[in-house]
């Protein structure tokens, strides 16, 4: 085996490569050099795919830690708005760099 997919974009990258060619995730134990354990890293298409599919009772806004909006988007959920709002937010999710999610949703937890 010459090659090793990369987990975040699925290309093949030479066998040894620290980090992807195409959208720079670290690869092996590269990828767990100075990370902070408390940080809660989030899956973009997992979210795109809430967003997609479950967008009408805000589950990908709650995945995303914005407990408010998805609230307002569950008590909202009768009139078919979050529903849009959803699909709307996935295109955006979707269409956002992995280096633009990981800084917008990847957020250090509040430790008590």
């Amino acid at each position: 085996m010459t090659h090793n997919p990369c987990p975040q974009c699925g290309i093949d990258l030479p066998l040894g490569s620290p980090v992807c060619t195409s959208c720079h995730c670290a690869l092996g134990l590269e990828a767990l050099a100075g990370v902070d354990p408390h940080i809660r890293i989030k899956n973009q298409q997992l979210a795109a795919w809430y967003g997609l599919l479950l967008g009408g009772f805000g589950v990908h806004k709650f995945y995303l830690g914005q407990h408010l909006k998805g609230s307002l988007y569950l008590a909202f959920c009768w009139t078919l708005v979050p529903v849009a709002l959803g699909w709307l937010d996935a295109l955006r999710t979707v269409r956002m760099t992995p280096m633009a999610f990981q800084r917008r949703y990847c957020r250090r937890e509040l430790s008590c």
